[in-house]
């Protein structure tokens, strides 16, 4: 991975997006909600759609380049709500196009800690400001030695010199695909560069648009609101990089970015990050509960990872829980266990950890059913509601109907350990308000 505020793990997910059955309940390639015409109301329409995929098959971590070191619960969404992503992505979730996934940590090779940077709060470095004031040279010409403190003005300044940046639509242009190509290659020795994956994976989103309560200005956020977009850069008229964020209630998260390596000197990678920061402040300013820059995952053990924490304030997410811990009492924590760890000292006695990759935890922190409490685990099966091709897993025609969980035993124990894996994944709430499929 390039050291660009965005992480995107291709080797990783390829497994799930080019296979033809990622689930033993069904092809995900044709699936999408439309399967369901006739269970799913009108009323329903503008509630998440998620499909359960289960554990996936091991393979190669992106990162380390360990063979089957990785593991993953996937998920895939045709709908999803800006709030039911955040609340996914406060859970250690993350989205790749239209597929969702949350890292087994109780035996994969790397840990993937969820960041964020406290964007309100966060002070301009003195590396920080010696980036503004060499891209500012590079843009405009302009030689001048001081840098304010202030972000925001400082951006806007660099903008006014002939680099512009624009939030426009998630959608395919071939300017977008060229400079995509050119990057893949050139940084990642990607030649294997087509159209269908950049739609599938940095055009397409299962984000709803959410119109904000109250009106914003334009220039700072579009009309259809909360969603995702393309953060475009411009030299004198010409496309040098796009940012594929994600906007939603509490933040901007940070999905990808790439760049024509012909402006590398520039460090748009490092710009960029700025530049999110600023966009935070800026959407705070008509937004309240807008306040906080994710960057996706902080991967201790790839270096190419660990830059992200350098925007302090910074908080990683304990996945045993799921409350936001300061980063340097994290940081304690991974010196201590390199493998993986949990970091919240409210419950120190509690924590979990793995000293080696041979290691296997008994449970997969935030995943495993083992978690729940029998009567948690009986409370769980009655609240959920699971959307089924009864017909096809017998060998019969096809019948969609909905199925309680309290039921899934009834068609198979292996149904109802994956619904409830997908139950203790992504919390009662969301599990009970949206809608779920096989």
């Amino acid at each position: 991975m390039s050291a660009v505020p965005s992480d995107m793990e291709h080797s990783y997910l390829d497994n799930v997006s080019s296979s033809s059955s990622a689930s033993s309940y069904g092809s995900e390639c044709s699936y999408d909600d439309t399967d369901y015409q006739g269970v799913v109301t009108s009323g329903e329409s503008k509630r998440s759609f998620l499909r359960l995929l289960g554990m996936q098959s091991r393979s190669e971590c992106g990162y380390c380049g360990t063979a089957d070191g990785s593991r993953f619960l996937a998920l895939r969404a045709s709908r999803l709500t800006c709030d039911d992503y955040q609340a996914l992505i406060d859970r250690g979730w993350r989205r790749a196009g239209s597929l969702l996934y949350l890292t087994d940590h109780s035996d994969s090779c790397c840990a993937y800690y969820t960041i964020r940077c406290h964007a309100l709060e966060h002070v301009l470095s003195t590396s920080d400001k010696k980036h503004l004031r060499r891209i500012r040279r590079h843009i405009s010409g302009a030689t001048a030695d001081n840098v304010s403190d202030l972000l925001v003005p400082q951006v806007s300044e660099i903008e006014r010199g002939g680099l512009q940046v624009r939030l426009e639509a998630a959608s395919f242009t071939e300017e977008k695909f060229a400079v995509f190509e050119k990057y893949q290659v050139a940084v990642h020795n990607d030649e294997d560069v087509s159209r269908q994956g950049f739609r599938r994976f940095l055009c397409d989103s299962p984000l709803l648009f959410q119109p904000p309560a109250r009106a914003v200005d334009e220039l700072v956020l579009p009309a259809a609101g909360l969603g995702s977009y393309h953060q475009c850069y411009y030299v004198d008229g010409r496309l040098v990089a796009v940012g594929v964020l994600d906007i939603l209630p509490s933040c901007v998260s940070s999905v990808y970015l790439f760049y024509d390596p012909d402006f590398s000197h520039l460090s748009l990678g490092t710009f960029s990050a700025l530049r999110e920061i600023a966009l935070v402040r800026q959407l705070h300013q008509q937004l309240p509960n807008l306040r906080y820059y994710y960057m996706g995952y902080y991967i201790p053990s790839c270096p190419k990872m660990t830059y992200k924490g350098r925007w302090r304030p910074a908080d990683l997410l304990d996945l045993h829980t799921l409350k936001w811990i300061p980063i340097d009492r994290c940081l304690e924590r991974i010196a201590k266990h390199s493998v993986f760890c949990t970091f919240d000292p409210d419950v120190d006695r509690l924590s979990i950890f793995r000293d080696s990759r041979e290691q296997v935890l008994d449970i997969a922190p935030a995943i495993s059913p083992e978690l729940l409490t029998s009567e948690e685990r009986s409370r769980a099966l009655e609240r959920l509601e699971i959307l089924v091709d009864v017909g096809g897993l017998f060998g019969m025609p096809r019948r969609i109907a909905s199925v309680c969980g309290s039921q899934l035993a009834l068609i198979s124990d292996e149904l109802e350990e994956l619904a409830l894996q997908t139950y203790v994944s992504v919390g009662d709430q969301l599990a009970t308000n949206v809608t779920l499929s096989l």
